[in-house]
């Protein structure tokens, strides 16, 4: 599974709100979010859609607590192509219209009419706990994550983030629903994306906030240990490139020094030069993989790393200088 069904099948293990008002904030959240309202017989009919295979034992659960009523749900379970599945469960009609007036989905205006709430109805949020439970009930219903977990022994960089969105298909509800964010100290962002408005978290911390809020734990800890794991590897790159670039600097410059030596020898001779270059060009021919600090040491009279570039310079200088007299240049 993915991480974020991962993270709502946790969810859907925990207990329900202990609060009336909290029941109908997570069942007004799930309903607004993965639900679907039709008209049979002149009577409203509510139908859930889901890929969360344990949606039908939360709504189960909060329908027997509020009304005290089970067994009342219908499931149809659907495999598409892709070999995704989803899960249809339908509320039973002679109960759909109180539950849809009790969350505030639906309500009479001033002549009478019934008609849909835009928004979220602050008859629905009658408490901070309320916003946590509609939140829960919202991450249950529409929220997905491009996070991907990989093995800790994986050195391949993810190129994907950190990045969590809820999709709602009315613009009042998702400008309500990144308020409620908001008041729970959750910072969020709004796109619309073709019909449909996307509220998205975007950071770690702010994901995993999240998660924490709507009581996701275990999801919590995988996400942080996937933030350390990334960070170790991130910072491993680094190194291995930095030491590969360095690398890839000292083969390009010996590859210089080696050749700058193998010009002044062929025109003037080694001997030609002082004593301490000619002893330098012979060190550098016999170990053209060694570093600076190396070949300083292996001077008659030892020299600093800075002692030892800078001479290679004047090799590779007193080169250029014989090309540039023979015409080689």
């Amino acid at each position: 599974m993915s991480f974020s069904l991962d993270a709502k099948e946790e969810v859907a293990t925990n207990d329900i709100p202990a609060k009336d008002c909290c029941k109908r904030a997570m069942l007004s959240g799930i309903l607004r979010t993965a639900g679907t309202l039709s008209i049979q017989n002149g009577k409203y009919i509510v139908e859930i859609t889901t890929e969360l295979s344990g949606m039908y034992n939360v709504v189960a659960k909060l329908l027997s607590a509020l009304y005290g009523v089970n067994d009342v749900l219908t499931v149809k379970k659907e495999e598409h192509p892709n070999h995704s599945v989803r899960f249809n469960i339908s509320m039973p009609a002679e109960l759909s219209d109180k539950i849809l007036y009790d969350c505030y989905i639906l309500k009479k205006n001033y002549a009478g009419d019934t008609e849909i709430v835009k928004g979220i109805s602050r008859h629905v949020i009658t408490d901070d706990c309320c916003e946590r439970s509609f939140i829960t009930g919202a991450f249950l219903g529409c929220a997905s994550a491009n996070i991907v977990i990989k093995d800790i022994n994986n050195l391949k960089k993810h190129a994907g983030g950190y990045h969590l969105e809820f999709v709602f298909g009315q613009y009042e509800l998702a400008v309500d629903f990144g308020h409620l964010l908001a008041d729970c100290g959750i910072n969020s962002k709004m796109m619309q994306r073709k019909k449909l408005f996307v509220v998205y978290l975007k950071e770690a911390e702010i994901v995993s906030d999240l998660l924490a809020l709507v009581g996701a734990n275990t999801a919590v800890m995988t996400l942080q240990n996937e933030f350390a794991v990334r960070e170790v590897r991130n910072n491993l790159n680094r190194q291995l490139n930095c030491m590969n670039n360095n690398l890839q600097k000292m083969v390009s410059a010996s590859v210089k020094q080696i050749d700058a030596i193998e010009y002044i020898s062929k025109v003037k001779g080694l001997e030609s030069l002082p004593p301490s270059l000619y002893e330098l060009c012979i060190l550098r021919l016999a170990n053209p993989e060694e570093n600076y600090e190396n070949l300083a040491k292996l001077m008659t009279t030892p020299l600093t790393k800075s002692g030892v570039n800078h001479r290679l310079r004047k090799i590779v200088e007193m080169a250029d200088d014989l090309r540039r007299q023979n015409g080689d240049i």
